[in-house]
C-alpha cells in the first residue's frame, strides 16, 4: 500500500477529472490524500474514500503573504502526511509543490494538463511562472502529458528529459459511465457547448456564431424557405475570479437577449449532453485534452472544435466531428450549419467514430494504470 498525496487548486478539478483513476488507485489497495481548496466538490471526494486536507490557493494572484500562507500549508501537510509519492496538478500547485516535497524527499509526479495562462499571456507574472518551471520542472521524478505538442514544448525548453516524461490521452473516462447515446429525432439539432464559462475557450465566439447561424436561417425564412429548428446551450461554471471569467449577469443577458440559452452548472454532465445532437468547444486556451470532448466521444456526440493544441487530438475531422481555426466565427458558423444540414442519421454516424475512438484511447482504465506504472516506478518501495 502506497500513500498518494493528491495537490490542486480546485477540489472541483480533482473530483470532476481525475475520480475514475482515483478508484482504480484504492482498488490497488493505496491510500489517497487530496490537497485542495474546499469547494463544493470537496464533500464528493470525501464520499468517494479521499482522505482530504484543505488549504488556501490564490489561483490568479502573487500576493507574497498569500505565497507564503500557502507553501506553509504545502509544507506541513507534506510533513504529517509522509506520502509515499506526491501527484500535482495545475502550475502554482506543480511549482509550489515540488519546491516543497524536496525537503522531505519525497518522489514528485506533475501531471501537465494544458500549459495555460503561463504561456498564453504576457506580463511579469507569466515571466516569473516560467521562471519557476525552468527551475523547478528538473526536480520532478516524472512528468506526464496530455498532448504531444506540450512534452514537446517541455522538452525544447530542457524543463524535463525525455526519459523523465511521458504521454497519456487526458485524464481518462469511465466508459460505463458515460454510454452512448442516441439524441432524440424531432427535428431539433441541439448545439451544447460545455466548459468553464472562459472567453478563451471559446465561450463569445459560440454566442457569436450561434447569432450568426440564426441571421443565416432568418434570410432564408424571408425568402419563403423551409427552415430548420435548432437550439444553442451553454453549460458550466462560472468563474469571475479568473482573468478570462465571464460574469453571470452577461450570461444572462445572453440569455435573454440572444438565441444561446445560459443552462448553469450541473453534476449530470451526461443526463444534459445525452440528448444534444453536438458538444462544440471552439477553444484557443491551451488545453491538456478538454474534459468535455473526451465525455462527447464517449456518448457518441459528434464534436465541434478548433484546431488547437489537444482539441484536435479528440476528433477526426469529417469522421467525428468537424475542426475549424480557433478564433474564426465564420468557420465556427459554417460547421454549425453543415451539422444542422446533416441528417440524423448522419449525425449519429459521425458520433459513432467519436465513440470508437473513446474506446480506443480514452478509457480511464488505461490511464489509471498508466499513472500506477508511474508511481511503482519512482515509489518502488512505500512505507
Amino acid at each position: 500500500m502506497r500513500k498518494i498525496l493528491i495537490t490542486s487548486n480546485t477540489s472541483w478539478f480533482v473530483y470532476n477529472f481525475f475520480r475514475s483513476a482515483i478508484v482504480e488507485f484504492m482498488r490497488d489497495g493505496n491510500k489517497v490524500f487530496v490537497l485542495a481548496p474546499k469547494d463544493d466538490y470537496t464533500q464528493y471526494l470525501i464520499d468517494l474514500g479521499c482522505i482530504y486536507r484543505k488549504i488556501k490557493i490564490c489561483r490568479s494572484g502573487i500576493n507574497p503573504h498569500k505565497e507564503y500562507q500557502t507553501l506553509r500549508r504545502m509544507y506541513r501537510v507534506q510533513r504529517n502526511v509522509k506520502p509515499d509519492v506526491l501527484l500535482n496538478f495545475t502550475p502554482k500547485v506543480i511549482i509550489y509543490s515540488t519546491i516543497v516535497a524536496k525537503f522531505f524527499h519525497i518522489p514528485v509526479v506533475n501531471s501537465i494538463a494544458g500549459l495555460g495562462s503561463i504561456f498564453t499571456e504576457g506580463g511579469v507574472k507569466s515571466m516569473l511562472g516560467k521562471l519557476l518551471l525552468r527551475l523547478t520542472q528538473p526536480m520532478a521524478d516524472h512528468i506526464i502529458f496530455q498532448n504531444p505538442d506540450d512534452w514537446e514544448i517541455y522538452i525544447k525548453a530542457k524543463l524535463v528529459k525525455k526519459e523523465n516524461s511521458s504521454l497519456v490521452h487526458g485524464i481518462g473516462i469511465n466508459l460505463k459511465n458515460f454510454k452512448a447515446h442516441a439524441s432524440p429525432d424531432d427535428g431539433v439539432v441541439r448545439f451544447v457547448l460545455v466548459a468553464r464559462m472562459l472567453k478563451n475557450k471559446g465561450v463569445v465566439d459560440f454566442v457569436h456564431a450561434a447569432e450568426k447561424v440564426e441571421e443565416h436561417y432568418e434570410i432564408r425564412r424571408l425568402a419563403g424557405f423551409d427552415v430548420p429548428l435548432y437550439e444553442f446551450s451553454l453549460l458550466g461554471f462560472v468563474d469571475e475570479e479568473n482573468p478570462q471569467g465571464i460574469p453571470l449577469a452577461r450570461l444572462l443577458k445572453w440569455d435573454n437577449q440572444t438565441v444561446v440559452n445560459y443552462l448553469g452548472e450541473t453534476n449530470d454532465v451526461y443526463g444534459i449532453v445525452k440528448e444534444q445532437d453536438c458538444v462544440v468547444l471552439p477553444s484557443f486556451y491551451r488545453e491538456g485534452i478538454p474534459q468535455c470532448l473526451i465525455e462527447a466521444c464517449a456518448m457518441a456526440k459528434p464534436i465541434i472544435t478548433t484546431d488547437n493544441v489537444g482539441c484536435r487530438e479528440t476528433v477526426v475531422h469529417n469522421e467525428s466531428g468537424y475542426i475549424v481555426n480557433p478564433q474564426s466565427v465564420l468557420e465556427l458558423k459554417e460547421a454549425m450549419i453543415k451539422m444542422i444540414e446533416l441528417t440524423h442519421q448522419s449525425r449519429l454516424n459521425l458520433g459513432r467514430n467519436g465513440r470508437k475512438k473513446a474506446t480506443r484511447d480514452f478509457c480511464h482504465l488505461k490511464v489509471s494504470r498508466h499513472y500506477l506504472s508511474i508511481i511503482e516506478k519512482v515509489s518502488p518501495h512505500p512505507h
